[in-house]
């Protein structure tokens, strides 16, 4: 199973560092503040929230399922809307791309804390996990 999830956790991993690195760069240059850092840290816990409410809804999880969908909902979709954002020009598409630039640098961080607790929160709603 770990050829299935290495990739998605080394794609995960490149795109957080690069995420992480450009926007110490933005906040250090003060194109960004301490704004656009909250607004990322909202759009972060709003996209984790979704994935537990998910998992709420469906009533069971996978064991290894948070490993393919906190990346994927969390790190690859917002930074393909990055990047689709960045190369249309568009003065407020540029700059809700740089927000979702902050969102995938928190949500890596988050994402880690999440993982650790989401098994714990899905007991207490009763959510069924199986392999």
């Amino acid at each position: 199973m770990g050829i299935i999830i290495a990739p998605f956790l080394i794609g995960a991993i490149a795109i957080l560092v690069f995420a992480m690195t450009n926007t110490i760069k933005l906040f250090r240059s003060e194109m960004i503040g301490w704004n656009e850092v909250g607004i990322g840290v909202l759009i972060a816990v709003v996209l984790l929230g979704a994935i537990a409410i998910s998992y709420i809804m469906q009533g069971k999880i996978w064991g290894l399922s948070p490993y393919f969908r906190i990346p994927i909902g969390t790190i690859f979709i917002p930074f393909a809307l990055y990047l689709v954002f960045k190369s249309i020009g568009v003065p407020s598409l540029t700059y809700g791309s740089t927000l979702l630039l902050v969102s995938i640098a928190v949500s890596g961080i988050l994402g880690v804390v999440f993982n650790y607790f989401l098994f714990d929160l899905l007991a207490y709603f009763n959510v069924e996990k199986f392999y």
